[in-house]
């Protein structure tokens, strides 16, 4: 008897905590930060969104917003980001997860060492301003970049990948031949995609009546921090 009342404990002790563990949402999918739910109207408010998702992200306790098929859903007939990032394509940089944002919420334009030096690159910078009126454009460098990597060493690449190389060396001519100063080279190489962003005047404008920043971010490939210059 007494063994039967001591399993009988056990069995309800267990199915306790088997309601407990079925009944209790992950803290990812059931807290959001009041600056992630903030609508990013403003640039600063967009650059305090993806900060804080950064943190997160960091921090292991990201939410994942805006990524069930209700999201899915509500974009479905449009779009309306509230930054475009230009990153690498690298595979160790998934935009939405290191800035832990949700389904349109980023617009992502991803080439092989973020270079923005041709039409294509451009348009889709110019795509992401004028036509979906983002608050915040980001460049986004990350260490050991394979792009610039390739470009300041003195390898010849085959085919269009040496084209894309020559792209890349005409913005970091310092650097070639200077591996040791590499992670320099990839945080002049952001600048300067910056800096030719800015050049064009349409874009200056903007950011001359405060409607959109133009920033440039480095992103850590060993701690998952980015920093936003």
């Amino acid at each position: 008897m007494r063994k039967r009342t001591w399993m009988n404990a056990v069995a309800l002790l267990m199915l306790g905590i088997s309601i407990a563990t079925c009944t209790q949402k992950p803290i990812a999918q059931t807290q959001e930060t009041s600056v992630d739910t903030l609508k990013a109207t403003t640039p600063e408010e967009a650059i305090a969104k993806l900060k804080a998702g950064n943190e997160r992200f960091i921090n292991g306790t990201s939410i994942y917003p805006r990524t069930n098929m209700e999201r899915v859903q509500e974009t479905a007939p449009h779009q309306a980001p509230f930054a475009a990032v230009v990153g690498c394509s690298d595979s160790r940089v998934p935009v939405e997860l290191l800035f832990d944002q949700g389904i349109g919420d980023i617009f992502v334009i991803r080439t092989a060492g973020n270079n923005v030096n041709s039409d294509m690159v451009i348009g889709s910078v110019d795509y992401a301003i004028e036509h979906l009126g983002v608050k915040l454009l980001l460049v986004l460098g990350h260490g050991a970049c394979g792009g610039v990597t390739g470009a300041i060493s003195e390898d010849e690449g085959h085919g269009n990948i040496e084209k894309l190389l020559d792209m890349i060396r005409k913005d970091i001519t310092d650097y070639i031949g200077k591996p040791e100063r590499l992670d320099e080279a990839i945080r002049h190489h952001a600048h300067h995609q910056v800096e030719r962003i800015l050049a064009y005047p349409h874009v200056a404008e903007k950011v001359q009546k405060g409607e959109l920043l133009v920033k440039c971010a480095y992103y850590d490939v060993n701690t998952g921090k980015v920093s936003i210059d």
